[in-house]
């Protein structure tokens, strides 16, 4: 790992490498490019934190064992502690909130993420493909006869978002309420967020918290086969969950299991449109679907940032790191770094070993990363084949959220005639 770079004048810092910046939400590589030749270990004063750029020294921190996840324990200026708040007021008796899994150490760490992995394991998601099928089927039968779609409002959206609702028992009819929450709730990781926007992100968090209560409430009298219930059964039993941690766990698997995998699927249908000579590959051979995926998520990460803090005085890659200090890693820039991957540029849906750092990796890789994949995959597949004009719209070009940490769309509009 190389030394530290002090915050300088010919590099961008603190609101420039965010999506709230235009230039860098259009197109962030360049940017990282500079800061891996540059000051691949780079010291943004502006937001308190340091930025890695080069894929050894991402993987290695993100794999470090003895380095948190807590924003607690990183300076009173850092980057984290301004994304991590809420504003939740817990006194309040209806809050939702509690130190989401991937903000928890061990031994809380390892205790929620043993108890949901049995939900996440392999036969547990596989289980799931005829669903997320039918969902699929369901949601381009909608779309059937119409000359254009909006693929994120229409499909990529309501895909997911009705997938994890199903996964926790949760009532098909609230979609909409769910989809919106989630897009509220994931305004926290702007650290410029203003009154207004801290306002809907609070009474979101309130809303979904009271109906995930409910359900809790209900499956406690009435147990039946979903997520819920089983989190339920877990207060009986030696994994025990508090009501608080169920509440804070069904929060954050339907922000991040559906925005995600929105993102996913929005992503991966624009570098495909943007590039007909894979779209006409994949259109030729379906059967490159799921390598196809992998390079969607190493080329356009639907997260692009995650971070850490060492606990005390450390190294990593032999360069030392300070207490406190708070490390981000840039998967999105990893993701592109020539030193891991031969022409990281190029969009190849071959490319071989292709080793992507998209669910992060070490004890806080995705635990979602089966299902996004597996939604991923159904979706794009019976996506091209049941739309073979698919095409971005000319007169109306697609828009990113603006939004640090989660990359992705909030509109595309598609022509299909």
């Amino acid at each position: 790992m190389s030394k530290t770079h002090p915050d300088a004048p010919g590099l961008p810092r603190g609101e420039a490498l965010t999506a709230r910046d235009a230039q860098f939400r259009d197109d962030p590589q360049p940017v990282y490019d500079q800061l891996r030749e540059q000051a691949p270990r780079y010291a943004d004063a502006a937001y308190g934190r340091t930025l890695l750029t080069r894929f050894d020294d991402v993987r290695a921190t993100v794999r470090h064992k003895h380095f948190s996840v807590d924003a607690r324990l990183s300076k009173p200026d850092s980057y984290l502690r301004r994304i991590a708040g809420t504003g939740v007021n817990e006194s309040a008796g209806d809050s939702a909130y509690e130190p989401p899994l991937v903000l928890l150490d061990d031994p809380d760490h390892r205790r929620i993420r043993l108890l949901m992995s049995k939900a996440f394991n392999p036969q547990s998601i596989e289980a799931m493909r005829p669903r997320i099928e039918a969902i699929t089927g369901e949601l381009l039968d909608a779309c059937a006869g119409r000359d254009h779609i909006d693929l994120i409002s229409d499909f990529a959206g309501p895909l997911p978002t009705q997938a994890i609702l199903e996964m926790m028992g949760m009532p098909g009819g609230a979609r909409e309420d769910f989809k919106r929450w989630s897009e509220d709730i994931l305004m926290g990781y702007d650290p410029e967020r203003d009154a207004a926007t801290q306002a809907r992100l609070r009474e979101a968090y309130v809303a979904m918290g009271r109906e995930f209560r409910r359900v809790v409430e209900a499956r406690r009298e009435e147990p039946r086969d979903d997520l819920i219930s089983a989190m339920v059964r877990a207060q009986e039993e030696q994994d025990r969950l508090s009501d608080l941690e169920i509440i804070s766990l069904c929060t954050q698997l339907m922000v991040a299991g559906n925005v995600t995998t929105t993102d996913l699927i929005g992503n991966g249908v624009h570098a495909l449109l943007e590039h007909p000579d894979q779209l006409a590959r994949l259109r030729a051979e379906p059967a490159l679907i799921e390598a196809a995926v992998e390079e969607m998520l190493r080329y356009d990460c639907p997260i692009t940032e995650t971070a850490r803090i060492p606990r005390s005085d450390d190294t990593v890659n032999g360069c030392p790191v300070a207490a406190g200090e708070t490390l981000t890693a840039s998967l999105a820039a990893a993701n592109h770094d020539p030193a891991a991957f031969p022409a990281p540029h190029r969009f190849d849906i071959t490319r071989e070993n292709n080793t992507h750092l998209a669910f992060g990796s070490g004890i806080h890789v995705c635990l979602g990363a089966p299902l996004a994949r597996l939604e991923g995959q159904i979706a794009i597949r019976e996506l091209l084949a049941r739309c073979p004009r698919l095409r971005l719209d000319p007169q109306r070009p697609p828009a990113r959220r603006a939004l640090p940490f989660f990359r992705g769309f909030t509109t595309m509009p598609l022509r299909l005639d």
